[in-house]
C-alpha cells in the first residue's frame, strides 16, 4: 500500500512537472518573439528536448504538447509554413487525444500566428475555433477575454 501511494504521489508529480515544462517553453518562446532574448530560446530549447523524450514514452500524452512548441519555435524563427504545418498537427492531436484546453491554446496561439502574418481571415476563424473551444471546456472567462479582445 506504501508502494502504491509513492508511485501515485509520483506520476502526480511527473504530470505536475511535465506541464511546468510546456508552459514555461510556451511562455519563453512568447518572450522571445517580443523581446528579441537569446535566454528565452535556450529555455524554449530545453523545454523542446524535455519534450521531445516524453512524447516518444508517451505520445497521446505529449506528442501535441511538442508539437505546439515546435510550431512556436518555428513562428520564432519565420519558418512561416513549418509553423502552419504543426499548429495544424497540434491541434489535431490535441483533440483525437482528449486534451481541450490544450486544443484551446494551440487554436488561439495559430490565430495569433496568422494575425501576424497578414491572414486576417485565418486568424478570424482560428480565434472564433478558440472562442467556442474554451466554452467547451468551461472557460468562459477565457472565451470571453477571446470574443472581447480578438477580432472574430
Amino acid at each position: 500500500a506504501k508502494g502504491q501511494a509513492l508511485m501515485d504521489a509520483s506520476i502526480g508529480s511527473a504530470f505536475q512537472v511535465a506541464n511546468h515544462v510546456f508552459v514555461r517553453g510556451l511562455i519563453s518562446l512568447v518572450l522571445a518573439r517580443s523581446s528579441g532574448q537569446a535566454t528565452f530560446q535556450s529555455i524554449a530549447d530545453k523545454s523542446i528536448e524535455r519534450m521531445k523524450s516524453w512524447s516518444e514514452h508517451a505520445p497521446s500524452n505529449f506528442q501535441h504538447k511538442l508539437l505546439l512548441l515546435q510550431a512556436e519555435y518555428s513562428f520564432l524563427l519565420g519558418k512561416s509554413k513549418d509553423a502552419a504545418e504543426k499548429y495544424e498537427m497540434a491541434i489535431e492531436k490535441a483533440g483525437k487525444n482528449g486534451f481541450i484546453h490544450e486544443k484551446a491554446i494551440a487554436f488561439e496561439l495559430a490565430g495569433i500566428f496568422y494575425r501576424a502574418e497578414g491572414n486576417v481571415s485565418k486568424a478570424t476563424q482560428l480565434y472564433g475555433q478558440a472562442h467556442d473551444t474554451y466554452l467547451q471546456w468551461g472557460a468562459k472567462g477565457k472565451a470571453d477575454h477571446l470574443r472581447l479582445n480578438c477580432p472574430f
